[in-house]
């Protein structure tokens, strides 16, 4: 059934076919720019000065290696780096590190990441606020389960609240389909009352405490015949899921969202986790993750992206990283990094559907797993992975114009959809105005050019 699956999609067209076609659909947009001065008056006969500042689509990376660096010069390459490519950053929240008794918070390194990150306008989440696996649980959690949601509860509520208006995504219950296969004091939480009713709970603790930001589910049982092949290869788990009570949803995330949707508890963004250690994915699997997931109507966000530089491996230990070592990156497996890069970040960016990319790890040095997963290497050089993603997002993805004002003070141009500043020849300050992808093409736009550099306001 699977192999019948498998040779549908190879008998189809080439998922890449027509990519940049789509690009164009989905993520520009023509404009009819207007300028007008301080008065009022149209600006006209000038040239202006066009340029992008950040994308609207989140290109992100998590931040965890932030300042962690044996030296200097590592520390600054590692900033520069991710500030010139990403603008999106996810945080570190794991309750084992960060949360202390009675719902005090240990939030220093956030803080510092942070303010990094506000620094540069750059947009946050923060990851997660609860969990099953060891990180997501603390020494101190209560057993007593009705203690412990009580416990659970207040450590939402209380680190939303703390970073609210700061902290604009959350993944609220991490990976929940696959809870029942763990025994720790939140997973068993989440198995006695269900993962469907879990995270309704606690999309509801945080809508409480911040209504504006946005909150998603994030997974990685993502493939159907995946989740059936280990329960062939592994009788044990399988009997376990079957004695099991709880409606898992283990085989289907998607049914999973489309429950707790119809109960009226929708995420605000589908997280798909797409960590590629043992292989990359065919990017027949990623067109039909798109297609698939598209059937919520639900944004979706591909939230831990992971693409080695060396060699793939069947087997690694999850717990004890030392053991995975060595596990160096190499020339052939950086050039292949580089190719699969540019073919992954294509095809989801034409994808109407996905609004976020979030790349795991950054760098090599303490990479999950130690594995060699990040776009630059352990002494904070750039792979040809990074170079060529920055080519996609900041050179071929970005637009800078430098276009003549008509006699009506208007420029008319396309563009990828994000924030702008604009400049007029012999003209002091700057203008700011934003293209949106959820508005169609013609957007007229005004911008007015002031001392205090008033933004841009769409016409009505």
């Amino acid at each position: 059934m699977v192999f019948i699956f498998m040779w549908g999609f190879r008998t189809a067209a080439d998922p890449l076919d027509g990519a940049d076609a789509r690009i164009k659909k989905y993520r520009t947009r023509e404009v009819a720019l207007k300028l007008k001065d301080e008065k009022g008056a149209v600006i006209s006969g000038a040239r202006a000065q066009i340029n992008m500042e950040r994308h609207q689509f989140l290109f992100g990376c998590n931040l965890f290696a932030l300042n962690t660096f044996p030296n200097d010069r590592q520390n600054f390459s590692y900033q520069k780096l991710w500030s010139e490519l990403f603008n999106y950053a996810t945080l570190p929240f794991y309750l084992k590190y960060t949360g202390g008794r009675e719902g005090e918070g240990k939030f220093d390194r956030d803080q510092e990441m942070l303010d990094w990150c506000r620094s540069r306008k750059i947009v946050i989440k923060g990851h997660p606020l609860i969990w099953h696996e060891a990180g997501g649980n603390a020494e101190w959690l209560p057993s007593d389960p009705v203690q412990l949601e009580a416990a659970l509860k207040d450590r939402v509520q209380s680190v939303v609240s703390q970073f609210s208006g700061r902290i604009q995504y959350w993944d609220v219950l991490n990976e929940p389909t696959m809870a029942w296969r763990s025994d720790t004091p939140v997973a068993k939480w989440e198995n006695a009352i269900g993962p469907v009713k879990a995270y309704e709970k606690s999309l509801k603790w945080a809508k409480e405490a911040d209504p504006r930001a946005l909150y998603l589910v994030n997974d990685y049982n993502i493939h159907p015949f995946d989740v059936i092949n280990k329960y062939i290869g592994n009788p044990k788990l399988a009997v376990k899921m079957l004695k099991d009570p709880v409606e898992h949803y283990s085989v289907s995330y998607k049914n999973f969202v489309a429950a707790v949707k119809k109960d009226g508890y929708a995420p605000d963004a589908v997280g798909i986790q797409s960590h590629m250690h043992k292989e990359n994915w065919s990017l027949w699997i990623l067109w039909w993750l798109c297609e698939n997931f598209s059937g919520l109507n639900l944004p979706i966000h591909f939230t831990e992206t992971t693409v080695l530089s060396g060699d793939h491996r069947s087997r690694f230990d999850w717990d004890d990283w030392s053991k995975n070592l060595p596990w160096p990156t190499t020339a052939k497996g950086e050039e292949e990094q580089a190719q699969y890069v540019e073919q992954y970040y294509k095809l989801l960016f034409s994808e109407p559907g996905v609004e976020a990319i979030t790349w795991w790890d950054f760098t090599d040095y303490k990479a999950w797993l130690n594995a060699p997963a990040g776009l630059i290497r352990a002494d904070a050089s750039p792979k040809p992975a990074y170079e060529k993603l920055h080519h996609l997002i900041r050179e071929k993805w970005w637009t800078n114009a430098n276009e003549q004002v008509n006699g009506d003070g208007e420029v008319r141009f396309r563009g990828f959809c994000g924030d702008y500043s604009v400049t007029v020849a012999g003209r002091k300050g700057s203008g700011f105005f934003t293209i949106d992808c959820r508005k169609k093409d013609g957007q007229e736009i005004t911008v007015s050019f002031s001392r205090k550099n008033l933004g841009g306001k769409e016409d009505d």
